[in-house]
């Protein structure tokens, strides 16, 4: 039986060194055998957060619960990868997956006009650049140390596709056409942040990837994200702004009609006013995302959810450097 991914409504992380694990080539050294098991209860919960896992480079992402359901942060967690063949599970692959740790927050906007920041406690998740060779059913297993607690080798069941929803490594960027700064009276009506950033509403997505520049597209809403992440990611984009825009395109979307948000007319939620190119042209099913797309239009990069800074930073580097 397959256990359904914990998603972050709508639609819902690597540092230093990127862990790259080829499962066709990584099984010498390892025998070891594991039953494909549906999880079980226990002190500490894994979930595979990732809704876009395809045949090829993925970057998977997990994240550990207690029994309260509630996400913990700074463990030292490994993943063995299992998959079904021939009537045989084995261990195929295994790496150590890196811990990153956000400030959860959203903005609010009161009736005064105003918007103030609220903080909302520590989300941790662990992340590791992982390469499937087929599709089907394939079987995480997460172990490690947790606040000093030995995890004993936990599974989870999740699904590789064929071929992923949004688009994959390498593809053309589609060229989509968002509201930018011309098209509205006031830049709050395209864009929730605390600090609205300008810079990233000047350009639509479709003129930005055929500029001939880089480009980095962020989809997030800071004040409607439900898991309260989209703003932490938005901050750390805009701190990469404030470094890189001379030389590299930053887009924002906000995932949802603004103004049809506030006017509470999204019945029965907030998926009634999904900007409609976000579903059609980019497949997603999770927020927030963070795109990458180099200087020939073509998809480079795809962080979903909870993103490091230093990650996202050194990926951008390497594009900038070509």
């Amino acid at each position: 039986m397959s256990v359904a991914p914990l998603r972050l409504p709508l639609l819902l992380p690597l540092s230093v060194g990127v862990l790259v694990l080829i499962a066709a080539a990584c099984g010498g050294g390892n025998d070891d055998d594991r039953t494909i098991l549906t999880p079980v209860s226990g002190p500490f919960i894994p979930q595979v957060i990732s809704s876009d896992i395809a045949v090829g480079e993925n970057r998977f992402v997990v994240a550990l619960l207690d029994q309260d359901q509630l996400p913990i942060a700074g463990a030292q967690l490994r993943a063995e990868f299992v998959r079904d063949e021939d009537g045989s599970s084995t261990v195929v692959a295994e790496t150590d997956l890196t811990a990153i740790t956000i400030l959860r927050s959203s903005t609010h906007l009161h009736d005064d006009g105003e918007q103030h920041l609220h903080e909302a406690g520590e989300l941790g998740v662990y992340v590791a650049t992982v390469e499937f060779d087929v599709a089907g059913q394939w079987q995480v297993f997460t172990s490690g140390t947790v606040g000093g607690e030995q995890m004993e080798p936990t599974p989870f069941l999740f699904e590789v596709r064929e071929t992923p929803l949004s688009p994959a490594i390498g593809a053309p960027a589609p060229q989509s056409v968002q509201l930018i700064i011309d098209d509205v009276d006031d830049i709050t009506e395209i864009d929730t942040s605390l600090i609205p950033n300008e810079g990233m509403h000047n350009l639509t997505i479709a003129d930005a990837v055929t500029s001939g520049r880089p480009t980095v597209i962020t989809f997030a809403t800071p004040a409607f994200c439900t898991s309260q992440i989209c703003g932490p990611t938005k901050e750390i984009v805009d701190a990469l702004f404030t470094q890189y825009s001379d030389s590299v395109n930053f887009i924002h979307v906000e995932p949802y009609d603004v103004e049809r948000v506030r006017a509470g007319d999204c019945q029965p939620g907030l998926g009634a006013c999904l900007v409609e190119f976000l579903d059609t042209e980019w497949g997603l099913l999770s927020e927030p995302w963070v795109f990458t797309v180099d200087a020939a239009g073509n998809i480079a990069g795809k962080f979903e959810g909870v993103v490091g800074e230093t990650e996202l930073n050194e990926h951008l580097q390497e594009l900038i450097a070509g």
